[in-house]
């Protein structure tokens, strides 16, 4: 919940709240055991909710964005990742590029160093 939160409120990803709908509509069905702290989530109710893009016939990752932390020389990426329909199917979310586990609580540099993907603003 902490990572979706914060992709969540952030500017850089257009109609941010709809990507807190599809998890709070959806159910986690894997946690990385890596430390990465990335997941995997099934949108189930899809009644009426907006795919996060268009249905294609593949989904894939259709944002990054990526921080330096306070910590010299290391990073945190973030990447949205949807099903063929459109619909959240997980987070990425590494530090260092999967090098290390996720700290306990890194400190951001802002603004972001990269921003990509379809669906930002």
């Amino acid at each position: 919940r902490r990572w979706i939160g914060f992709l969540a409120a952030r500017p850089e990803i257009r109609n941010a709240s709809l990507l807190l709908e599809h998890f709070r509509r959806g159910h986690i069905t894997r946690l990385c055991d890596c430390g990465c702290q990335s997941f995997e989530l099934r949108t189930s109710d899809t009644n009426g909710l907006e795919p996060l893009v268009p249905s294609a016939a593949r989904g894939g990752c259709v944002f990054t964005m990526a921080f330096h932390t306070q910590e010299p020389q290391k990073t945190i990426e973030f990447g949205v990742i949807v099903d063929a329909a459109g619909y959240l199917q997980g987070i990425d979310v590494d530090y260092c590029a999967n090098s290390f586990p996720m700290p306990e609580s890194p400190m951001l540099v802002e603004p972001p160093f990269h921003v990509h993907g379809v669906i930002a603003a």
